[in-house]
């Protein structure tokens, strides 16, 4: 795979294609009684993920595929050197020199039953002032893995080495399938830094498995202005449809980037991440209930003004407050795709991924995706992994400044500065669940 960028103007294309893949998800995702709980997921991961295997798609599979992921957004001869120059554009190739995996999760846990306030509060004070601070690490892995003697084309397995980086490793599917299937979870869990354990249920490899093409990235940075751990409220108060949560809310107060849509009845705020190149924006309802608007509305269209609107006016002073929070999600995507319109893709009598093998073979069996986000005073801290598997306290406030309370349900995503990539999104119900 190419690790420079090409041209600019093809990643930020490719880009403008998976987040209209992640507003379209995430529509789905909050349809029915799943609208009020806690969602979580890179659009990102899938769309490479899914990418990956339509390299191999032909016939109605590809243009099933096409449709639901947008890929005519995107010139068909240019198609997977966009996603190339995406993820040149977007990743590094490796954490900051020095920082290990278990450097990067070292972040002060939220306080226990056991501990005092006061004491919490200074054994915070003192990890703020113990670890520097750290640049945004930002890396993604792909790996194809495959049974002994599976015969797959030559282009398909140069093809996905050159455009996602993605080696072939060849594995004992038959003779020990439960051994694959922690060597594949242990492969996903190192590229994570340890945050997604377990992509791969027990059983989910057997003697029928042809192949499984796994998409791993890991994010990690401290806001470009930290949290003060001394104004963190440890009984502050979420609301929520049902009432209220205990939590523990962060404040401060700073010139962010900040804007209204009336048309959703919310306001947006620009969290950023030192250096600047990734951002974490907020959308928060005016109403507890509002949200739901939101989710109806969401688009590609409006990830983009939400964005150039915040940036596009003198930043104000806004009081920020905004809960420590934890979002960890796992998904089964079958139904959601052929909900979307892939169906072919997970049937075994129509669907034709011929560019895999030479044969109408292989089908997707199971699309397993699993994400984690983590928020604190220091910033954030966000993994996911995507596999598919084919089978057979605050003083007073300036005058002026904007008050931006999130005690209440938000959405959120983390965006690419550069690519002005989705690169993970989801929404905060309910902080304890």
């Amino acid at each position: 795979m190419a690790t420079h960028v090409s041209d600019v103007g093809l990643a930020q294309n490719a880009a403008k294609v998976t987040n209209t893949f992640a507003s379209n998800l995430f529509r789905v995702l909050t349809e029915g009684g799943s609208s009020n709980n806690n969602i979580f997921f890179s659009p990102m991961s899938i769309s490479t993920a899914l990418a990956m295997t339509f390299m191999g798609a032909r016939g109605e599979t590809a243009s099933q595929m096409s449709q639901v992921l947008h890929f005519n957004i995107l010139e068909e001869s240019v198609l997977h050197q966009s996603f190339a120059d995406l993820r040149a554009l977007v990743f590094s190739p490796e954490a900051p020199a020095g920082e290990t995996a278990s450097q990067m999760n070292q972040v002060p846990p939220s306080n226990s039953a056991e501990e005092s306030v006061n004491q919490s509060f200074a054994r915070h004070i003192r990890a703020q002032f113990a670890r520097p601070a750290i640049p945004c690490t930002l890396v993604a892995a792909n790996r194809l893995f495959g049974p002994k003697g599976l015969d797959v084309l030559a282009t398909f397995v140069d093809d996905s080495k050159r455009y996602y980086g993605a080696s072939m490793e060849t594995l004992d599917f038959m003779g020990d399938a439960e051994g694959s299937r922690q060597h594949i979870n242990s492969w996903v869990e190192k590229q994570t830094a340890n945050r997604i354990k377990d992509l791969l249920a027990a059983g989910s490899i057997d003697d029928m498995t042809r192949l499984v093409l796994v998409n791993a990235i890991y994010f990690k940075g401290d806001w470009a202005a930290k949290f003060d751990y001394q104004d963190t409220n440890f009984n502050g108060k979420f609301r929520t449809l049902g009432g209220s949560e205990k939590i523990t809310m962060m404040h401060q107060t700073g010139k962010f980037h900040y804007a209204r849509d009336d048309s959703v009845s919310s306001s947006i705020l620009e969290l950023p991440y030192l250096k600047n190149e990734v951002s974490m924006f907020i959308v928060l309802p005016d109403q507890v209930d509002g949200l739901a608007d939101v989710q109806k509305k969401l688009s590609q269209e409006k990830i983009d003004s939400w964005v150039t609107d915040a940036r596009m006016r003198d930043s104000p002073t806004v009081i920020v407050s905004l809960p420590r929070f934890d979002l960890e999600q796992d998904f089964v995507l079958n139904d959601v795709l052929r909900k979307m319109g892939m169906n072919d893709p997970f049937d075994v009598g129509k669907a034709d991924f011929s560019g895999v093998t030479g044969d109408k073979d292989v089908f997707i069996s199971t699309a397993i995706h699993k994400a984690f986000l983590k928020v604190n005073e220091e910033g954030s801290e966000a993994a996911a992994a995507t596999s598919w598997l084919m089978c057979c306290g605050i003083d007073f406030p300036p005058e002026g400044a904007v008050e931006f309370n999130a005690d209440h349900p938000f959405l959120l995503f983390i965006y690419d500065n550069k690519s002005r990539a989705v690169l993970f999104m989801g929404q905060l119900c309910q902080p304890n669940q």
